[in-house]
């Protein structure tokens, strides 16, 4: 093989756009990981075939450019959250297209001529997808001619460029946080009655206090931190096959389907509370006969899909759903077995508070007690984009945000609006304390002055869990309310 091989760069949402097979799974945000690994597939039968190193952009969602390297295969690469893949793809091609062959795959008219400016030829998405069948029908017949096995694994143990870029911006080890950044964020939060804040950094603790009589080890309420629990096992759900994402909640919820606007309403917008059903704060109450009835009889008071309503009933009702489906399977799980065994047990961690009504059913909004460690764990998930729960892609519909609120998906609260124009700084839990018709979730962030990647849980009283990727960083405050600021607080350590 020779020492300046080609390389092929491929636009990797684009192609998916324009591949029809692969559009249709495009429409739908359950299915959008299939389509990304038919992509995947298709341009590794190519590279093994051509011996050109393929480099898949895809946009990304994180403050920092990432990148993912299969040994001997493909190079794929996100952009930062700032910027498309169309933009990556220019700076690619005007990087490395003098010095070596390079083809762009996409079906960007400015991309073409930009690219073709700095010395790289064009592929439209059909002429990429003819490659790949020729590639494939050559695959199949060196297969049909390799007749022992011997041949065939020396031919796959030989397959695969191997040339691929050079890192993209990547640091060897994150930015660490000086001994003076972790005293003051420590003395803000002993002087707004926290009691416990742990810092993590590259998987070791690098602060970590108990003030105003908190201990370490010691469980206290995360409240509304319980959420993002079940929407990663509603993503789990997804993985599984029981559940689709854009399924109507109506086709499993029977009682629903009679009603013009409950019989619109989407799994998705149940966990990203965009269903338009009444908040039901009731239901956070004990003694309760049924939760799962009271959230299926909430009104509607929203069109579904296009305002953000925070409050128990939709994720109550998610709970009725996933119970439903679940009693069809042969292992017939309860959601609370289904969590503890695809969440709680990877995560190392136990059953925990349900607070079950007399029906049995637990209330999912709340409930949940941990340490500041064992709260952590969590962090250290979201982290590694979902591992080892979920994968990447299936990660990525977990923090996406909705058209209503872009900031809040599956119990998760994102900080991508910090990295785009105007951004508005907010209280959160002060905005969920307005009628939510009187809300706006417009251009919102966790801390303007944080990276854009950084994704929280976020419980009443300011218990947080923090994470921001790009640093490989973990933070749990837990405590009292008494002021606390996200802003201020996360200004402290990473401003």
């Amino acid at each position: 093989m020779s020492t300046a091989p080609s390389y092929l760069l491929v636009d990797g949402h684009n192609v998916m756009h324009a591949w029809p097979e692969l559009a249709r799974h495009m429409r739908s945000a359950s299915k959008r990981h299939i389509a990304r690994a038919e992509l995947l597939q298709r341009l590794r039968h190519l590279q093994d075939m051509t011996g050109t190193q393929v480099v898949v952009v895809f946009d990304g969602t994180t403050a920092k450019i990432t990148e993912e390297r299969e040994p001997d295969g493909l190079q794929v690469i996100y952009a930062d959250a700032g910027h498309t893949a169309d933009d990556l793809i220019e700076k690619l091609a005007a990087r490395y297209a003098k010095e070596r062959p390079m083809r762009v795959a996409s079906a960007d008219g400015l991309v073409r001529e930009t690219v073709a400016a700095f010395g790289a030829d064009w592929l439209s998405p059909d002429m990429l997808k003819s490659m790949c069948d020729d590639a494939e029908r050559q695959m199949r017949g060196t297969i049909e001619k390799l007749k022992t096995r011997r041949h065939l694994l020396a031919w796959i143990g030989l397959s695969g460029a191997g040339f691929a870029l050079p890192a993209w911006g990547r640091e060897t080890e994150p930015v660490a946080i000086s001994s003076a950044r972790l005293e003051a964020a420590a003395k803000y939060c002993a002087e707004r009655k926290s009691t416990a804040l742990l810092m993590r950094q590259s998987g070791r603790v690098i602060h970590e206090s108990y003030p105003n009589g908190g201990k370490r080890g010691q469980p206290q309420r995360i409240y509304s931190g319980t959420k993002g629990f079940w929407g990663l096992a509603a993503m789990a759900a997804v993985e599984d096959d029981l559940i689709t994402l854009d399924e109507k909640v109506a086709d499993t919820i029977s009682e629903w389907s009679d009603d013009e606007r409950r019989s619109k309403v989407t799994v998705e917008m149940l966990l990203d509370f965009t269903g338009g059903l009444e908040r039901g704060l009731t239901i956070h109450e004990d003694g309760l006969k049924d939760r799962n009835l009271m959230a299926m009889k909430r009104p509607m008071v929203a069109m579904p899909g296009k305002s953000f309503i925070y409050g128990p009933s939709q994720l109550q009702l998610f709970h009725e759903l996933l119970k439903r489906k679940l009693a069809t399977k042969k292992r017939k799980e309860s959601p609370t077995r289904y969590l503890e065994r695809r969440v709680l047990k990877p995560l190392g961690l136990g059953p925990q508070r349900y607070i079950p009504d007399a029906a049995g059913n637990p209330l999912l909004a709340a409930g949940f007690m941990m340490s500041a460690s064992q709260w952590a764990r969590l962090g250290e998930c979201l982290l590694r984009e979902g591992e080892p729960i979920l994968k990447p892609e299936s990660f990525r519909t977990l923090i996406e945000g909705s058209s209503a609120n872009a900031a809040y998906s599956f119990g998760f609260w994102n900080n991508r609006a910090a990295g785009k124009e105007s951004p508005r700084e907010i209280d959160i839990e002060d905005l969920l304390d307005v009628d939510w018709d009187k809300q706006s979730w417009n251009r919102v962030c966790i801390g303007k002055d944080a990276p854009p990647d950084l994704i929280a849980c976020i419980g009443s009283g300011y218990q947080r869990l923090y994470a921001v990727p790009s640093l490989e960083l973990v933070i749990v405050r837990q405590g009292t309310n008494a002021r606390f600021r996200d802003g201020e607080f996360l200004r402290t350590i990473l401003s």
